[in-house]
């Protein structure tokens, strides 16, 4: 710089900006705000379908679980199999949100269901305890039915009916929760489903009863007035409007019998640990040498019942290699339609029933 020339610098003058620049901003303004707001929209709505959560939940098929090897036997000789009785489970998902919700549309074999479908008018929580409690029952019923038929005498005799779900909407479902036990109906004591229903029998629907119930949690036993309904099926016949089971008492065991089921409940694993506990109290073995699983409920008369989710149960074992799946009568068709390869599919309707498929019979 020369001898007395001032730098603009010096004096906080900024050069003025080139031109250019700008003009490129005004020469491609036309497509730079379309795809801004492209670009905006898009990440609002990623944001949305990540954290907007559906009422559904993906049930999926789960994982085939073997049996023996969850019970422990003591009082009593054990023969372990070489190839175990199987349980077979489900997954049911959290809520899904929109993308997972997306994504569950294209995977095999999972069914997309509204999450009311297993809460009822309860939350998870209560969803879990219930299928705690379901399995601890189907433990204690397996256990009792499969002593009794090796032979075994049970002392056992029924203390109530168990309330598993009142029916949406009716009256019963705003005074009774799963879990409550009624042990009396208008004065009369209530042991098991037949004195509730001798009851029943003389009553009519619109009519208001009063139940002597057990309350679940408490133990405390409250008056609880309801209003019967008419039965759907049978036209004229007064229900409480529940699902029910009877309480069963029984004695001291003569062989201790612990089952593990670790994080699986609900009360579909009944068939499997019966047949499970046979097998170990049985000397030889019951499955053949093939991979054996097996679903549905135990009752104390030893009948098998129906079950939920059998399509992704009868895919879990076809997946898992499974050589015969036993499954309730009533479920069996449509777990044939869910499988289409070697898996042998037979329906039961009782504990008989299931060791003659096991025999081949």
């Amino acid at each position: 710089m020369t001898r007395g020339t001032t730098s603009p610098v010096e004096f906080g003058v900024v050069p003025p900006i080139d031109g250019r620049a700008s003009s490129w901003w005004r020469r491609n303004l036309r497509w730079l705000l379309p795809v801004s707001v492209l670009i905006f929209l898009l990440v609002v709505t990623s944001v949305v379908f990540t954290f907007w959560h559906t009422d559904q939940v993906a049930v999926r098929p789960g994982s085939v679980e073997e049996v023996p090897s969850r019970v422990t036997i003591s009082g009593a000789e054990v023969y372990p199999p070489e190839s175990e009785i199987a349980l077979v489970t489900v997954k049911v998902s959290q809520r899904l949100n929109i993308w997972q919700r997306i994504g569950a549309e294209f995977e095999s074999g999972v069914d997309i269901e509204p999450e009311q479908t297993f809460t009822g008018d309860g939350t998870r929580d209560e969803l879990r305890r219930l299928n705690e409690l379901r399995m601890e029952s189907s433990q204690h019923t397996a256990v009792v039915v499969a002593l009794e038929h090796l032979g075994y005498e049970i002392p056992r005799h029924a203390s109530g009916v168990i309330v598993a779900e009142a029916m949406t909407g009716t009256p019963a479902a705003e005074v009774l929760e799963r879990g409550d036990v009624i042990v009396g109906i208008v004065g009369v004591p209530v042991a098991d489903l037949k004195d509730l229903a001798d009851v029943l029998a003389l009553r009519s629907a619109g009519q208001t009863v009063v139940l002597d119930v057990e309350r679940a949690g408490s133990g405390e036993v409250e008056a609880v007035a309801v209003e019967l309904i008419e039965s759907p099926d049978e036209p004229g016949r007064a229900l409480i409007g529940v699902g029910a089971r009877e309480r069963v008492d029984i004695g001291d065991l003569p062989v201790q019998i612990d089952i593990d089921s670790g994080k699986i409940g609900g009360p579909s694993a009944g068939l499997a640990l019966t047949l499970g506990i046979i097998d170990l109290l049985t000397p030889g073995e019951l499955m053949g040498g093939r991979q054996v699983a097996t679903t549905g409920t135990i009752s104390f008369d030893g009948s098998v019942g129906a079950i939920g989710e059998v399509d992704q149960k009868a895919i879990a074992a076809e997946r898992a290699g499974v050589d015969l799946l036993l499954v309730p009568v009533p479920n069996l068709s449509d777990a044939l339609e869910h499988v289409g390869g070697d898996m042998q599919v037979v329906g039961v309707e009782t504990l008989q029933e299931a060791l003659d498929a096991l025999a081949g019979k």
